[in-house]
């Protein structure tokens, strides 16, 4: 589900927001600046090779279409295949890196007859995955092929595909069963597959795989793949049987070998930086709760073996300047560089209301740089210290402090120094 958002929200989000804040530690925290990239837009996709944006929308009766725009999310059209309803959900989840196909979800023409489920509109829609295909369409929509043809059944469903850097894999989470009261599976029971791809004419699937972490029923949902193709995230409740407890693993396709990269509050949507060295994902964790509204949450990046995580923005932390004391949530994300990812912010604890953000933050291996600046300028001022130059001293810690204002020791060495010159 890409939203997740931008790649997507689901049912679980809704169910998650009911946990309670867990005590978590607060780790080192570089805000992230956040502005509004397009009010209303779900899913977004950003694709280097043509530097287009594709999203969805919904219309007026709550039926999402595609849409194109550019990066700063002008000169947008929509687009369609001819061969689809127009009152029917289309959602585009993944580019082709070279920018010549769309994969999609769409929701299926027939209406069938069901003794567990009545099919209603809102099954479909995204984030959700019922009684939809996936599709691979042009970017001008004159040309479509429906690539996996799912059973028409409430049973069945779609949601969270990645594509891998080189566009050679394509992974999907499938419904296998439908949505039940368990706290396991009250989303439904969800396997991640895995598909191998080519174009000739057209894009199409071969030696697909599947995976079943722990060989439970559970829900599970695919996140990314790593620069690589051999390493997978995903959140799953095969271990915690909780679906407010959603930790992200990996898991190496090849070897078969699971990863548990986060243990606090619900975690989702990891997805790897373009360099495969980091993942940013959604949490919880640490996120403050507001009157009367649900939990939610805010970005976080973390090292691929889950050391270093780091909070990136603030929209859940009561006193920051990116929270306006109101529920948000964080979704999944689609890079647009290292340092900068476009994401979705749902604002309504159930339904598919929010935006897309564009997020720009300060990337790790820029940190160590700043970590080293600021070691060096403590380490001189410590020197001159020492050999009572006050005034070199003072222009250290000067330095230091504003490569992290939120030290104290720099400060406190400063009026140190300022004391110790009065004499």
């Amino acid at each position: 589900m890409k939203f997740y958002m931008a790649k997507k929200y689901s049912l679980h989000f809704a169910l998650f927001s009911f946990l309670l804040l867990l005590p978590s530690s607060l780790l080192l925290s570089q805000q992230a600046i956040i502005t509004i990239w397009k009010d209303s837009a779900m899913g977004a996709i950003y694709n280097q090779a043509t530097l287009t944006v594709a999203y969805s929308k919904p219309d007026k009766k709550g039926t999402y279409h595609i849409y194109l725009s550019d990066t700063l999310g002008n000169n947008e059209i929509q687009i369609s295949y001819a061969g689809w309803r127009t009152d029917r959900q289309q959602w585009a989840e993944e580019w082709m890196p070279d920018g010549k196909y769309i994969f999609c979800y769409v929701e299926k023409d027939e209406y069938v007859k069901e003794k567990i489920h009545k099919r209603k509109p809102v099954d479909a829609c995204p984030g959700y995955g019922a009684y939809c295909d996936l599709w691979a369409m042009t970017p001008d929509g004159k040309k479509a092929w429906k690539v996996v043809d799912l059973p028409n059944s409430y049973n069945s469903g779609i949601i969270h595909s990645a594509i891998s850097p080189d566009g050679k894999m394509f992974a999907w989470s499938e419904r296998v069963k439908a949505p039940n009261l368990s706290f396991n599976t009250g989303a439904g029971c969800y396997v991640i597959r895995v598909a191998d791809i080519t174009v000739d004419s057209c894009p199409h699937f071969s030696n697909i795989r599947t995976f079943q972490p722990g060989g439970v029923d559970a829900s599970t949902e695919l996140d990314g793949i790593c620069p690589g193709d051999s390493v997978i995230t995903f959140y799953s409740t095969f271990e915690s049987k909780n679906i407010l407890a959603t930790p992200i693993y990996k898991i190496n396709i090849l070897t078969g070998k699971i990863t548990k990269l986060t243990t606090a509050s619900f975690s989702q949507a990891g997805t790897f930086t373009p360099d495969g060295k980091h993942i940013v994902y959604m949490t919880g964790d640490s996120c403050d709760r507001f009157p009367g509204q649900l939990q939610g949450a805010d970005w976080w990046i973390m090292n691929t073996d889950g050391s270093g995580k780091r909070r990136l923005t603030f929209m859940n932390k009561k006193g920051n300047a990116q929270c306006d004391d109101h529920y948000r949530l964080a979704g999944t994300v689609s890079f647009m560089r290292n340092d900068c990812f476009l994401g979705g912010v749902m604002t309504k604890s159930f339904g598919l209301v929010g935006y897309t953000a564009k997020v720009t933050f300060t990337y790790p291996d820029e940190l160590k740089t700043i970590d080293q600046q600021y070691n060096d300028c403590i380490t001189a001022g410590n020197t001159f210290f020492a050999n009572k130059n006050y005034t070199d001293a003072r222009k250290q810690y000067e330095k230091a402090s504003a490569l992290k204002p939120g030290e104290q020791y720099p400060k406190d060495r400063i009026a140190e120094c300022d004391l110790l010159m009065k004499k």
